[in-house]
C-alpha cells in the first residue's frame, strides 16, 4: 500500500458534505496524487488499476471507479471561510471517463482548488492507506475530523457541527438514534480497520447531549496490519 499523503485545508476538513464511500475514496485517491506544496493542477487523472491498488480493491475496481465518478458530479460542499458560509462544488464538470484505459479525469472547480492544499498553513494530512479499508462514508469523515487534532489526540465537537460535517443535519433528531446508527458503528469500524484506537464520551447541556468528546491514539505497527 502506498504511503501517499492526503492534504486538505482545515476549512475543508470541517466542511459539510455528504458523499458515498466510493466517491469519498475517489476524491482522496486523487488528492493523494497531488503535491500540496506545489501549485494544484486543474485536472487529475487516475486509472482503475491505480484506484484499486491505492484502496486495496481486489476486484471490480473499474466499476467502483466509474460509480464513484458519477456520484461526485454535482456534489457540493458547504463551509465557513472568515465567518462567511459558502457553497461550492468539488468538480467543474462531469468526470471524463476514458473507458478504453479504465480511467477518469477530474476537473477541480476553481473554488475548491485553494482548499485542497495548504491554505495559510492551516491544513491536515494523513496517509491514504489508513482509511483504505473503511467501508463507511461516516467513518472516513470522522477520521478526518479527528486527524485535524492529531497532535493532541483529543477533540470536542458540538453535536450540530458533527452532524453538519457528515452531511446528516436533517437526520437523527434524537441523539440515541444518532449514537446507535452512526457514532458507534463508525467508531467500531475505525478501531478495527484504521490506524486509530478511539474512545468517545458525551458532554451534556442540561438533559440533552450538546457535544461529543473523542480521545484517540495511533496504533503500533503490530496492531495496525497493512494489506
Amino acid at each position: 500500500m502506498s504511503n501517499l499523503l492526503v492534504t486538505k485545508s482545515n476549512e475543508l476538513i470541517d466542511a459539510s458534505y455528504k458523499l458515498n464511500v466510493s466517491a469519498q475514496k475517489l476524491v482522496l485517491a486523487c488528492l493523494g496524487r497531488i503535491d500540496s506544496r506545489s501549485e494544484v493542477p486543474k485536472e487529475t487523472t487516475i486509472t482503475s488499476i491505480e484506484y484499486g491498488e491505492l484502496l486495496g480493491l481486489e476486484s471490480n475496481a473499474r466499476r467502483d471507479l466509474y460509480k464513484a465518478a458519477d456520484a461526485l458530479f454535482k456534489s457540493s460542499i458547504r463551509l465557513k471561510d472568515n465567518n462567511d458560509e459558502i457553497e461550492l462544488y468539488w468538480i467543474q464538470k462531469k468526470v471524463k471517463k476514458i473507458k478504453g484505459e479504465g480511467s477518469v479525469t477530474l476537473v477541480w472547480s476553481d473554488d475548491v482548488i485553494k482548499y485542497i492544499g495548504q491554505l495559510k498553513n492551516r491544513f491536515t494530512s494523513y496517509k491514504l492507506r489508513n482509511i483504505a479499508r473503511l467501508q463507511s462514508s461516516h467513518s472516513i469523515r470522522i477520521y478526518e475530523l479527528l486527524m485535524k487534532f492529531n497532535s493532541t489526540g483529543e477533540r470536542i465537537i458540538f453535536v450540530d457541527d458533527f452532524k453538519s460535517a457528515l452531511g446528516i443535519s436533517d437526520k437523527y433528531p434524537q441523539f440515541k438514534i444518532l449514537k446507535r446508527a452512526v457514532i458507534l458503528p463508525a467508531i467500531k469500524e475505525l478501531n478495527q480497520r484504521s490506524n486509530l484506537n478511539i474512545k468517545f464520551s458525551t458532554i451534556k447541556k442540561g438533559r440533552t447531549v450538546g457535544a461529543l468528546a473523542f480521545e484517540f491514539e495511533e496504533k503500533s505497527q503490530m496492531q495496525f496490519k497493512e494489506f
